[in-house]
């Protein structure tokens, strides 16, 4: 046993009735036990019982975990397998230490967050300005991922307040990492179309990384130092609720920061006053990617954005066999795991070519480029957009 006292939540675990319907959505499964939600939870079992010990093996059955939470999804027996496998993960790090991967990409978040890391994206993005739009990057495991480039613009609504003309509420958007560096012009999208909701929207100066990302690879105490430092900037603005085009971000929010705040995916707030929007589109047919942790974390119903979609004039809708499955990113998960990645990218693209889609449309950030690397890697014509770029192009002014 470990001299940590780490204690993995055992009677959680033992609800699980090895019924085996996690199989059946895990995206990591490839024919162990250890390699699905079940397995990995008799692995925590046996090692808090002392009867196996916590070695690099175990340790690679529980790296090779995406936490999409899809496992929770289906479970009958409402498991929480996220609470386990964050304890798991701490006493890994603490007994075996953290593999290079995630301490290089859990700092570069960091890094990315602070004063100098800010100065240092934006001259990136300038200098970048000329590349294509994603950059063919090896990867430590000796594959390759199209990584989008810094935006010349990062971080630029940081500390802004952009007024509705007639305003009914005041929300807090929370951006998250990758729309602050990679992806401001979705940032810009959410803005307009909340603004045309009717809603001011603040964008604090000086939030960092949600934390979720740490928490999910159990690195528990810098999960702690990021919350603690964001709760005490967002505490500075007076919102009516928060505002998230990053389901990670928004679970985070919901799950782990302990205040009673309500948080919405930008969709949900377009849904839910639909009919003051006028989309149109140009004939195209589009499709939808549901991120993981949209219905994992966030509980939002995937009809939402399937519903908003269909207000788009000119176009039409059609669902994919496999929409609601992984896209194979899950962060560090992707470049850890490259196999088991691209494998679940494939069967994604796959599955988007059937519809005959022009556009495949989602809600997260990191799908954005999981999916934009997949269209590339596997040679679809089909455009990957984040839905809130998508439908701010589509909106009717006025």
């Amino acid at each position: 046993m470990s001299e940590f006292k780490i204690e993995i939540p055992l009677d959680v675990a033992q609800k699980c009735v090895k019924c085996g319907l996690c199989k059946s959505v895990c995206p990591s499964y490839h024919g162990e036990e250890g390699s699905y939600a079940r397995g990995r939870l008799a692995l925590a079992e046996m090692v808090v019982k002392g009867e196996i010990p916590l070695n690099s093996d175990v340790a690679q059955q529980w790296n090779e975990c995406a936490m999409c939470r899809r496992c929770e999804w289906v479970c009958p027996n409402d498991v929480h397998y996220r609470d386990i496998f964050i304890k798991a993960r701490e006493l890994q790090g603490k007994e075996l230490g953290r593999d290079l991967i995630s301490r290089a990409g859990l700092g570069s978040l960091n890094f990315m967050q602070s004063g100098v890391g800010r100065k240092l994206m934006k001259i990136s993005g300038r200098i970048a300005k000329l590349l294509p739009s994603e950059i063919k990057t090896p990867l430590p495991s000796g594959s390759v991922k199209f990584m989008p480039k810094p935006s010349a613009e990062a971080f630029g609504l940081r500390g802004k307040v952009f007024k509705a003309k007639e305003e009914k509420a005041k929300l807090l958007f929370f951006t998250g990492c990758m729309i602050d560096v990679f992806y401001g012009k979705t940032g810009e999208s959410v803005i307009k179309l909340m603004n045309s909701l009717g809603y001011t929207v603040i964008v604090p100066e000086d939030i960092k990384c949600c934390g979720a990302p740490h928490l999910y690879h159990g690195n528990t105490e810098a999960f702690e130092k990021l919350k603690e430092h964001n709760l005490k900037e967002m505490d500075r603005y007076e919102f009516d609720a928060i505002v998230v085009a990053c389901p990670t971000c928004g679970g985070a929010l919901i799950e782990d920061y302990g205040r009673d705040w309500e948080v919405r995916d930008f969709a949900e707030l377009i849904f839910k006053d639909t009919e003051k929007l006028k989309f149109k589109g140009a004939n195209e047919k589009l499709t939808f990617h549901v991120p993981c942790h949209s219905y994992t974390a966030m509980s939002v119903n995937p009809s939402v954005f399937y519903l908003v979609m269909e207000r788009v004039e000119n176009a039409e809708v059609v669902k994919a066999d496999k929409a609601q499955s992984c896209c194979g990113f899950a962060g560090l998960w992707s470049i850890k795991n490259p196999k088991l990645s691209e494998k679940v990218q494939m069967e994604k693209i796959e599955d988007f070519n059937t519809t005959g889609a022009d556009y495949i449309l989602t809600s997260c950030p990191g799908c954005v480029l999981q999916l934009r690397d997949g269209v590339r890697k596997f040679d679809s014509s089909q455009e990957v957009k984040h839905l809130a770029d998508y439908l701010a192009e589509a909106l009717e002014e006025g």
